[in-house]
Formats: structure tokens, C-alpha cells, sequence
């Protein structure tokens, strides 16, 4: 399940991911997304906080299918992304990818927080 844990009246998102991921979690995301670019958002800056990793257990594969595909087709649309979780795993893709997908979009700048940062992940995204 996807839900705002802030809004901004800016060019930025936040979000929860929690136990479960849906079309209509995936239809959220791109509403969201699509309403800041509609604002005249050159980029759209996003914190996606992650329960856990129990949420791969009940993803629906569709969703997940689509919004990796409607992900890429707006990847130079992403400013600032920050992801809130507690998982080495996740620490070490976030590295990864920042350092990878920056060459692909230079406003790209991806940044790991642990659970307790969400402060700081906020003003992260919100420049």
C-alpha cells in the first residue's frame, strides 16, 4: 500500500510503502508525479519509505511490471530521491544506482536514509 506521508506544494513527493503493492498503488505514484510535471516541474524530487522488506511478498507482479516501465520511460524526470529504510540491502543498491543512473541523468541524485532520518530525508528532497 502507497500513502503521502507529507505534501509539498513544490516539486516534491513522499511516500510509505507498506505491506503490499497494487495497480492502484502504481496509478497513485504516476498521478503524483504527473500532477508536479503539470505544475511546471522540470524535475520531481522523491522520498519512498520502505516498511520492510516484506513487501516483495505481495507485490503484484503487474505493478511492479508497470511502474518499473512507466519509471524508466519519466527517468529523466527524477531530481532528488531519497529512500527511508532500515536494510543494508537496500543501503548498498541506493549506492549503487547513484553512482550508475547519474550518468544517465545528471539532475539524478539518489540518497539512502535509515529509519530515524526521516527528517533529514525530507529536506533532502525538499532542496
Amino acid at each position: 500500500m502507497v500513502k503521502q506521508i507529507k505534501i509539498f506544494e513544490g516539486d516534491s513527493i513522499a511516500l510509505e510503502l507498506t505491506d503490499s503493492f497494487t495497480m492502484s498503488d502504481a496509478l497513485l505514484i504516476e498521478q503524483l508525479f504527473e500532477e508536479k510535471l503539470s505544475a511546471g516541474h522540470k524535475h520531481v524530487n522523491i522520498l519512498i519509505k520502505v516498511k520492510d522488506m516484506s513487501i516483495l511478498k505481495n507485490m503484484e507482479l503487474k505493478a511492479f511490471w508497470d511502474g518499473e516501465i512507466w519509471g524508466i520511460k519519466h527517468f529523466g524526470k527524477i531530481g532528488r530521491c531519497a529512500v527511508v529504510a532500515h536494510s543494508d540491502f537496500i543501503k548498498t543498491v541506493v549506492k549503487v544506482e547513484n553512482k550508475v543512473l547519474h550518468f544517465f541523468n545528471n539532475a539524478l541524485e539518489e540518497k539512502y536514509f535509515d529509519t530515524e532520518q526521516l527528517d533529514e530525508a525530507l529536506k533532502f528532497i525538499e532542496g
